[in-house]
């Protein structure tokens, strides 16, 4: 029978097929398996992802492309006239679940996913092609909480287990977020800008040099690929926005020199309708539904980097350099209030009043290194360095008084819409190191040792007040020093990983300001030092089921306003002492092999967290404040996670869960009359459910649609202190429930694919609440095309 077969193929006449096989991104992918069904003519894709089919019948053919890691494609062809044909392949990134691959298969996210280090991975292969901010996509990670105050652009609190702000600490490709275009909050982060997110929850690598309480975030971009290649992005929605992105790189595959270069542009006058409450001139309360008038966002950047790579004296080394520009108009203050009086016809409706005026702006500029390199077989060094240059902006200055409808109701005789008035310029310098060693002792064993120092120094001027006796004057300088040394060792066929590790703390403060009384010149100093452990244990029970034991006792210094102040309302502490935690998590994952036609996983995370000198600002009643150790604190909970692939035939659905319990505990101080109560404006049960529908060969072949559904719900939570006041009269973020959907058409010419995706976010139009019970936007519709090449 077979030799019939042959007989009869070679008989007809026989053609070529070649092409190549790439990711998503354009990068070419190796070794990847390419078979003709039912004739059983196959081959393997070379280092560069092309193929050869020799012997091709004419006819209707089935081509099958598989690659570890990836998403398996077929592909129906016709053969008829002519001799040769290209045919290229472009697959799609398997999910997160895949966790049972053969080790020589896994990719880079996936080594990481399933090491010893307490990290959720989160590709942006497909959902960079919709229209959801980062912030948005963060939001439905488990254990994630991302608050907002409103709009694009708007003031965002990201939140790990219950801990905030600067307790996480965010990267961009292992580099401090704030050395790059991307300083103006993590949720503004062009999606099209990164490949994939790596989130650390409580456990730290000593690599990124961080003294992190909480956990760090690394946003990681696209490497450079062996040809010209790019993507560009236009998005175009309601409340007048606009989001641009683009990027182009080129690597020689002689010489190893590459050039890369990006940019973002965004705007929205943000001027969705928010329920207020107003008062007529009697001092009767009514609702109004009004726009937002004061509110408009618009930000851009650009970072252009050269540099070789994949030569023997320099696996990397690298330039960079970046500009980031904004600039934000503030409706209101973060904490207007919400009230909820049925009996006068007001359901949940903000109060406070309304800017209309007041503007921040800010940019920031820098340039960064990069150098990589095997010493000798065992040893590399990895070395990234950098300076940046940030000024901010605030401008308050008007005497006039708006209320919601956007008109001015009374000249002031003292100006300032936010408090007294000032036109201030914050001036930050900040240059840091980062400095890796490795040495692999042999198969099993891997020792590093990083070294991170940090130098920031600041100054301002508020050009209202003339004269040296400028608070805002005052200079600042922050040293931070943190020191890692770990050992890491693989045993039992690599069944068994585990993680050890030590850190050193070192700061130094210095500020030298202008004593307003007598005129002299003061300087003040402070150092403080501490140590941290950590420990991060994986086992494989099975190629299906693995756990994870992670611990570190973190710790995290004071940043510079926390210490300096800003000039403004905020004071300087220069004793404010360093803030302590011991982070637990106990982790479980089980999957099905990575063969079937339908793959899942599930997973669990219990987590601890045990925080002591927690920094908080207090302010008195003249709005006056500074940053103390206040309290302490711990947050308990769950995570629970689940995904299957092809449930049904192109069906993708996947859902978290996650319940915390991040209450006080202090036993002295101002809030030991709390012990107990909740933490308040956090969130402590949160939920997400996403589905994906696939279509492919719609119009023609290698094309697909994807219709896709997200659902993410917020239990309701107290803006204040739960014990304190009547239940009736607490204020209370209301429970949040909000639906997106949409749908996305993709196709390619040649070596270009397009997307085209139409989205409707907040689907249902529900009324949403956050922080401090600022009301996000309503329905809106957004459209997006992206081109890769």
């Amino acid at each position: 029978m077979l030799v019939f077969s042959f007989l009869k193929i070679t008989a007809q006449s026989t053609k070529s097929i070649k092409g190549q096989i790439f990711d998503e991104r354009g990068k070419a992918l190796p070794y990847a398996n390419i078979l003709v069904e039912k004739l059983g003519i196959g081959s393997v894709a070379d280092a560069n992802g092309r193929y050869h089919l020799l012997g091709i019948p004419t006819g209707t053919h089935i081509l099958l492309v598989k690659v570890l890691g990836y998403k398996q494609q077929r592909r129906t062809i016709v053969v008829d006239g002519k001799n040769l044909y290209n045919i290229n392949f472009s697959l799609e990134e398997a999910p997160q679940n895949l966790k049972e691959v053969v080790v020589k298969g896994k990719g880079q996210a996936q080594r990481l996913e399933e090491s010893a280090q307490a990290v959720t991975v989160v590709r942006t292969g497909t959902v960079k092609l919709q229209t959801a901010d980062l912030g948005e996509v963060l939001a439905k990670t488990q254990g994630v909480s991302v608050q907002r105050s409103g709009g694009l652009g708007s003031p965002t609190r990201f939140a790990l287990n219950g801990l905030s702000g600067d307790q996480i600490r965010f990267f961009y490709n292992g580099i401090p977020l704030d050395f790059s275009p991307y300083v103006f909050g993590i949720a503004n982060v062009p999606v099209n800008a990164v490949e994939r997110i790596d989130v650390y929850k409580g456990v730290v690598p000593i690599q990124f040099g961080a003294d992190a309480l909480g956990g760090a975030v690394n946003l990681v971009s696209s490497e450079p690929v062996e040809r010209f290649n790019g993507s560009a992005s236009y998005q175009i929605g309601s409340f007048n926005t606009h989001r641009a992105t683009l990027s182009l790189g080129f690597q020689d595959g002689q010489t190893g020199l590459f050039a890369t270069t990006g940019g973002f542009f965004d705007y929205s006058d943000n001027n969705y309708k928010i329920d207020v409450a107003v008062s007529d001139p009697q001092g009767q309360l009514s609702q109004e539904s009004l726009e937002r008038f004061h509110d408009a966002y618009r930000a851009y950047g650009i970072n252009i980097s050269l540099g070789i790579k994949g030569r023997k004296w320099a696996n990397e080394l690298s330039l960079e350099g970046y500009y980031g520009d904004y600039s934000n108009e503030i409706q209101n203050s973060q904490a207007p209030g919400l009230i909820d009086l049925p009996q006068f016809g007001i359901n949940n409706a903000v109060a406070g009043n309304p800017f209309g005026e007041l503007v921040f702006t800010s940019f920031s500029a820098g340039a960064n290194i990069r150098y990589n390199a095997n010493l000798s077989k065992n040893w590399e060094i990895d070395v990234k360095g950098g300076y940046n240059y940030n000024e901010r902006e605030s401008f308050d200055v008007t005497n006039n008084l708006y209320d919601w409808f956007g008109e001015v109701v009374r000249v002031q005789n003292q100006p300032g819409e936010f408090g007294p008035a000032d036109n201030l310029i914050t001036k930050s310098e900040s240059i840091f190191l980062r400095q890796r060693t490795k040495f692999e002792l042999n198969g099993k064993h891997q020792l590093q040792l990083s070294v991170a120092p940090t130098h920031a120094f600041r100054t301002g001027d508020d050009l209202l007040i003339d004269g040296p006796l400028d608070p805002a004057l005052d200079e600042g300088r922050l040293f931070d020093f943190v020191v890692g040394l770990e050992h890491q060792m693989e045993l039992f066929e690599e069944k068994l990983q585990n993680i050890a590790f030590v850190k050193n703390y070192s700061q130094n403060v210095k500020v030298t300001a202008l004593d307003p009384s007598d005129g002299r010149t003061t300087v003040d100093k402070r150092a403080v030092n501490n140590f941290g452990i950590g420990n991060g244990l994986r086992y494989n029970w099975s190629e299906r089921l693995y756990t994870k034991l992670s611990y570190e006792y973190a710790i995290r210094l004071p940043r510079l306003d926390e210490i300096f102040g800003d000039g403004q309302l905020i004071q300087e502490n220069l004793g404010l002492r360093p803030e302590s935690s011991h982070n637990l998590n106990i982790a479980l994952n089980y999957g099905s092999k990575n063969y079937g036609k339908s793959n899942w996983s599930i997973g669990a995370n219990l987590f601890l967290r045990e925080i002591d000198d927690l920094i908080f600002l207090l302010v008195d009643q003249d709005d006056f404040g500074a940053f103390q150790n206040v309290w302490s604190a711990n947050s308990t909970g769950v995570e629970l996670s689940g995904s299957i692939t092809n449930f049904l035939k192109g069906l993708t659905v996947s859902g978290n869960l996650t319940y915390q319990e991040y209450r006080n505990t202090s036993n002295e101080g101002p809030f030991v009359q709390f012990r107990g109560d909740r933490i308040p404006n956090t969130p402590y049960l949160f939920a997400n459910a996403s589905s994906d529908y696939r279509f492919d060969n719609i119009i023609k072949e290698g094309d697909d649609l994807s219709l896709f559904w997200s659902f993410r719900f917020v239990n309701a939570f107290f803006v204040g202190w739960e014990s304190v006041g009547q239940e009736q009269f607490k204020l209370e973020v209301p429970n949040r429930e909000i639906q997106s959907a949409g749908i996305t058409y993709r196709t390619s010419v040649g070596k270009i694919r397009n997307a085209i995706t139409a989205e409707v976010q907040n689907l249902t139009n529900a009324k949403v609440f956050d922080r401090f019970g600022l009301q996000r936007p309503g329905r809106a519709f957004y459209v997006k095309s992206t081109v890769q090449f």
